[in-house]
């Protein structure tokens, strides 16, 4: 509404701009027309003065001649230019013509404009208020920041928390304001060496990916707390790298790549990132990486997926049994199940059914303890973490 009142302001301004120009070429023939008369007046005082002798007749006849000619020259008008519309249809056509702006304008704004932008807005903006259109990759993460704002707001003291709203800033690109948030969680759980590694790269991201001295020290503090954090000495032999140390930086890939458990998910990606530095630098590697997964090198699935666990509907019904009955078919169902994602944690499925099954058990601690096990093991896919939060929370697991 108001980029229409604006484009009506102006389309106004222009016509009312117009106008006099017009009227002014209208009020020039009314002024030549009294310039005319007042020289007609003139020769007839000439008549007077030459009746009375005050004038020599041939002075007088002079002067009249030169009068005359003005006369004539200021009489004469130019052709006027053809006008081939009245009035009242050229006033038509300029409100029509008005209205047409009016109209094309705001339909050209809402086409390729920023209706719903403010003052000072941008699309980080936007998303942090939950603002993306459905279907924007990051929709369902921007529509989380607004609810968690409000509760850190609520619940400032939840370690947890900070956790997911620094994921949730990392997904809309808000990169210093993801570090501050993972900031507050380590200052609450300072032992925490999955909080302070995810703090210690959205620093990196935020610079830019330099890894800052302050970014160094995290991943130190990280690696003083879980020696084998693959994310921290990832980024500890990126900041050998930036330093110059490119050798150090390399046998550090490298050791950690043989560290690496075979189903790890982010080995596969830190092993294409190491040979494509290799062959930019014509370092050879030769010997020098663990060989491959079997099951990768060929191509094939996996490792199979795990046995079904138990399910709410299983576990309810359980209820019916015996005390004793009911308590050894739960948890031979449940530690079955824990096992099954011991070997294999990739299986999404899996550990939402042992989230659910203790979260029915009233189990909340180990609820939580089975979801964080989950996200770890999903470090690598932040579809599946947010499908595994998802379930979390419509579980009302404690934390998530």
């Amino acid at each position: 509404m108001l980029w229409m009142i604006l484009t009506l302001m102006v389309a106004l301004a222009a016509v009312g701009l117009a106008i006099p120009l017009v009227r002014r070429h209208d009020a020039a023939r009314t002024a030549r027309g009294s310039v005319a008369e007042v020289l007609k007046g003139q020769i007839g005082e000439i008549e007077a003065q030459a009746a009375t002798g005050a004038l020599p007749p041939d002075e007088a006849e002079a002067l009249k001649a030169d009068v005359k000619r003005r006369v004539l020259a200021e009489g004469k008008e130019p052709d006027a230019p053809a006008r081939p519309l009245s009035e009242r249809t050229l006033l038509i056509l300029a409100l029509g013509l008005v209205a047409v702006v009016v109209l094309a304008a705001t339909g050209l704004y809402l086409k390729i404009g920023r209706p719903d932008a403010e003052a000072g807005g941008a699309p980080v903006a936007a998303a942090a208020s939950g603002a993306l259109p459905p279907g924007h990759p990051n929709g369902e993460v921007a529509s989380m920041i607004g609810q968690l704002e409000q509760r850190m707001k609520a619940s400032p003291n939840d370690a947890e928390g900070w956790r997911m709203l620094g994921w949730s800033y990392l997904q809309v690109g808000r990169n210093a304001d993801a570090a501050t948030a993972y900031g507050r969680a380590v200052a609450l759980d300072p032992h925490n060496g999955e909080y302070l590694s995810a703090q210690g790269e959205a620093t990196v991201l935020a610079a830019q990916g330099q890894v800052t001295p302050a970014a160094e020290d995290i991943f130190r503090k990280a690696v003083s707390l879980d020696a084998g954090d693959p994310r921290a000495r990832y980024y500890l032999a990126i900041a050998k790298d930036q330093k110059g140390d490119a050798k150090g930086a390399m046998d550090d890939w490298i050791a950690l790549l043989k560290s690496a458990p075979p189903d790890a998910p982010w080995a596969p990606e830190v092993r294409t990132f190491v040979e494509k530095v290799a062959q930019e630098r014509h370092v050879d590697l030769a010997g020098r990486l663990p060989p491959e997964p079997a099951a990768m090198a060929r191509g094939e699935a996996g490792p199979p997926a795990s046995a079904p666990g138990p399910t709410s509907d299983q576990v309810a019904a359980a209820g019916q049994m015996s005390a004793e009955g009911r308590q050894s078919m739960i948890e031979g169902m449940v530690a079955k199940q824990a096992a099954s994602l011991k070997a294999n944690p990739r299986d999404l499925e899996g550990w939402e059914r042992l989230i659910r099954a203790r979260m029915v058990l009233g189990q909340t601690a180990e609820a939580t303890q089975a979801y964080h096990d989950a996200a770890r093991a999903f470090a690598g896919s932040p579809a599946d973490q947010a499908a595994l939060r998802q379930t979390a929370a419509g579980l009302a697991v404690p934390g998530v």
